[in-house]
């Protein structure tokens, strides 16, 4: 019995002085940047019917520049003063449009937009505040 005892209270002994462990630090999020950005848009086949269209945008993530460069053959298809556009944000990051056609606004990254002119979007992270600018135009390329 008393064996039992000794044993029992090392045992608790033990486990105790495990349990007092530091937590892990949280990862913190921070990431305020664009890791790809697209137009939505539809374009009609030969049968008037339409199909989805995407392009992707070419992102600097120096200078925040992101340009979008339609095709010449899609020109007479793609109307770039009415796209949807879809960005990848990291974790817990939101998107802004702060710059529309000229006049700041403050509004989601949801419905249309005239990127010919220009647009500029602030990602925000959500845990610590921390911003990122990004301006964004859409041409037709040339050839």
């Amino acid at each position: 019995m008393k064996r039992l005892l000794t044993i029992s209270a090392i045992a608790v002994l033990a486990l105790g002085t495990g349990s007092c462990a530091k937590p892990d630090a949280d990862f913190v999020h921070d990431d305020a940047t664009i890791s790809a950005i697209y137009i939505c848009t539809t374009q009609k086949d030969a049968t008037g019917k339409e199909l989805p269209y995407k392009e992707a945008g070419v992102i600097d993530q120096e200078t925040g520049n992101v340009v979008f460069t339609i095709p010449k053959a899609k020109r007479k298809d793609i109307d770039l003063t009415a796209v949807k556009l879809r960005a990848n944000v990291g974790f817990d990051a939101y998107v802004k449009v702060t710059k529309e056609l000229g006049k700041d606004v403050d509004r989601t990254l949801y419905g249309i937009h005239d990127i010919t002119e220009g647009i500029d979007l602030t990602v925000t992270a959500k845990m610590t505040g921390r911003t990122k600018d990004y301006h964004l135009t859409g041409k037709y390329a040339k050839e």
